[in-house]
């Protein structure tokens, strides 16, 4: 299993709340219309921590990095890359990984 993990930052003028709202409500919907996704999960900090490097991280799963390239390639993958450059910092971190599960 493939697992993008995401470390995004708001845009400078952007309060947390209003980041939070984006990433839960608007954007996590654009995520879960990937071709081949298999899970997605968004994490984003309290309030109180809005102070740290990066305010959420999201994880989507794929079953080969071949499904995660051809989902970024769609209309899809399109928009939600336009979604993220309009509402995140340019420092986003991503990691693309392999990933085996040791406890569950």
């Amino acid at each position: 299993m493939v697992k993008v993990i995401s470390l995004m930052k708001r845009k400078e003028g952007m309060s947390i709340e209003d980041f939070r709202q984006w990433v839960f409500e608007e954007h996590s919907q654009l995520g879960a219309q990937f071709p081949g996704i298999r899970h997605y999960r968004v994490s984003a900090v309290l309030p109180e921590y809005a102070d740290g490097p990066y305010d959420a991280v999201n994880e989507l799963y794929f079953d080969e990095y071949e499904d995660f390239i051809a989902a970024l390639q769609t209309d899809i993958g399109a928009q939600t890359g336009a979604d993220i450059k309009a509402h995140c910092a340019e420092d986003r971190f991503r990691l693309v990984t392999d990933e085996k599960i040791i406890v569950e």
